[in-house]
């Protein structure tokens, strides 16, 4: 089988099941930069390595794969799925990541500088000490994922939920924090720009209220 640019695991017929690849089957994908991988089920921990190297990759599972200091950076990821996975080390900075599931993954220090972050849902996944600076947001929401020294530093937020997550010492210097709902959250410490005075619309939990007081200079509104 001889493969170049374009795999398509998917049958032609709509709803067929990804299809699960083996190593021999993706030796010629990756020769160009442009290299485009979709629809394909991935547990083997070698192939996962080879498919990084894709400009794009849609439509991918990723189960169980372990990723040590692998460069994404300018890579689309679109309709992927990372379950399980450990990230060592890597980077995805500038990426754009298009409806992109993150669950039970272990991610501390993942970078994601100025990505584009389209549709990302991650649950039980940690992201502590994770670089977030400088993302542009459409779409994110976290269920019970941990973000402790996480960096979000002069980030542009819609539509962002964290659920049952600990955003302890979260640094947010220079984002502004508008109609965010911190309260089912541990939210404690938050890193704040010295010239930045207003959380404006955010919802929080009493015992956060009164962390936020303490905070010289800031004002909580109810706006």
């Amino acid at each position: 089988m001889v493969l170049s640019k374009r795999f398509q695991g998917f049958a032609e017929v709509a709803g067929a099941p990804a299809q699960k690849l083996g190593s021999d089957e993706l030796l010629d994908v990756f020769e160009d930069e442009d290299a485009y991988v979709a629809h394909a089920l991935v547990e083997d921990m070698e192939l996962a390595y080879e498919c990084t190297h894709a400009a794009t990759c849609e439509g991918m599972t990723f189960r169980s794969c372990e990723f040590d200091h692998v460069d994404f950076r300018d890579s689309t990821f679109r309709d992927v799925r990372f379950e399980n996975c450990r990230f060592i080390n890597c980077a995805m900075d500038k990426g754009w990541l298009n409806r992109v599931d993150f669950v039970g993954c272990s991610a501390p220090g993942l970078s994601l500088l100025q990505a584009r972050l389209a549709g990302v849902f991650a649950c039980d996944t940690d992201f502590s000490y994770a670089n977030f600076s400088e993302v542009s947001v459409d779409q994110l929401r976290l269920h019970s994922c941990r973000l402790r020294e996480t960096a979000l530093q002069r980030a542009k937020l819609k539509r962002v939920s964290f659920d049952e997550c600990d955003l302890t010492r979260l640094d947010v210097f220079g984002t502004k924090l508008a109609g965010i709902d911190f309260s089912t959250s541990i939210f404690q410490a938050p890193v704040l720009s010295g010239d930045y005075h207003e959380l404006r619309g955010i919802i929080v939990a009493p015992e956060q209220a009164i962390e936020l007081a303490g905070l010289l200079g800031v004002r909580v509104l109810d706006e």
